[in-house]
């Protein structure tokens, strides 16, 4: 079984659109056997704040913890849970955590490939 993967970035509209149109060309020669998952910020700052340290300390501890409640995630990070409830949520905004049926969360990706396209960021002195 293939290791669940995303890739997430920074890029402009015409950079995600060009790599969909890429991806649907190789999807019809038959080159992709599974779908390839990825997510793209328009700003660095939105980039930037998803991947926090305390936001990237949740989705390590989600990834060796496995399926666990916010309260006890909580617990494990020794973190206030309101604070931990708001990251966990614009985590899941971003797909980057998932929720079980039973209200637990958990992080189905086993890579998190980020990538910043210097070209595509565009800055003022």
């Amino acid at each position: 079984m293939a290791k669940a993967e995303i890739r997430i970035g920074i890029a402009t509209e015409d950079q995600v659109n060009q790599e969909f149109i890429e991806a649907w060309h190789r999807a019809q020669k038959g080159e992709i056997a599974e779908p390839e998952e990825s997510l793209y910020f328009m700003e660095p700052e939105n980039f930037l704040e998803i991947l926090s340290n305390s936001r990237l300390a949740i989705l390590y501890t989600l990834r060796s913890q496995g399926s666990v409640s916010i309260q006890d995630l909580s617990k494990i990070l020794k973190r206030n849970y309101e604070n931990v409830c708001q990251d966990v949520q614009l985590l899941k905004k971003a797909d980057l955590i998932r929720q079980t049926a039973g209200e637990n969360i958990f992080v189905p990706w086993d890579k998190i490939r980020a990538e910043i396209d210097l070209s595509s960021v565009a800055t003022e002195c």
